[in-house]
C-alpha cells in the first residue's frame, strides 16, 4: 500500500469506530434489559417526566407513573420471549432505536426516541404496533 492510503486509513480509522461505538451506545442496555423481561418499572426509570406513549394506535403524553403502569399491563398481556434492537441512528443528542418484540400471541414493532438529559438518557416517546410479517 501507498503511504497516503495507509495515513488515510490511520487517520479515519478512529472516527468510523467512534461514530460505530456512539450507535450502539445510543439506547442503554438498561432499557433493551427491560423491554426483554417485561419489566415496566425498570423501563420507566429510563422514561422523562412525560412520555408519549402510543401502543396499538391508541396514545397520550402520560406522566412517567402513568406510562409505567400502562406498560406494566401491556407486559401483563404480552409478556416477551425475546427483544432485539433492528436500527437505531441518531441526529444531534437525539437518538432513536426500532427494534421487534415477539410474544407468544404476537410479534411487536417498537420505536423508541431517546434524548440525554443530566448525563443520563430518557425515554421521550415509545411506541408499540403490531409487527406485520
Amino acid at each position: 500500500m501507498s503511504k497516503p492510503i495507509i495515513f488515510f486509513l490511520v487517520i479515519l480509522f478512529p472516527i468510523f469506530r467512534t461514530e460505530e461505538s456512539h450507535a450502539r451506545a445510543s439506547i442503554p442496555d438498561g432499557i433493551i434489559k427491560s423491554i426483554r423481561k417485561g419489566d415496566a418499572d425498570g423501563l420507566a426509570a429510563y422514561f422523562n417526566t412525560s412520555v408519549q406513549l402510543v401502543i396499538l394506535e391508541k396514545g397520550n403524553i402520560y406522566s412517567r407513573s402513568q406510562a409505567s403502569m400502562i406498560m406494566k399491563d401491556f407486559f401483563r398481556k404480552n409478556h416477551p420471549r425475546s427483544f432485539a434492537i433492528i436500527h437505531q441512528g441518531g441526529k444531534g443528542n437525539a437518538h432513536y432505536g426500532i427494534g421487534i418484540m415477539k410474544t407468544d400471541k404476537q410479534n411487536y414493532r417498537i420505536y423508541l426516541l431517546i434524548k440525554p438529559a443530566n448525563k443520563k438518557s430518557y425515554i421521550h416517546q415509545l411506541r408499540i404496533e403490531k409487527e406485520n410479517g
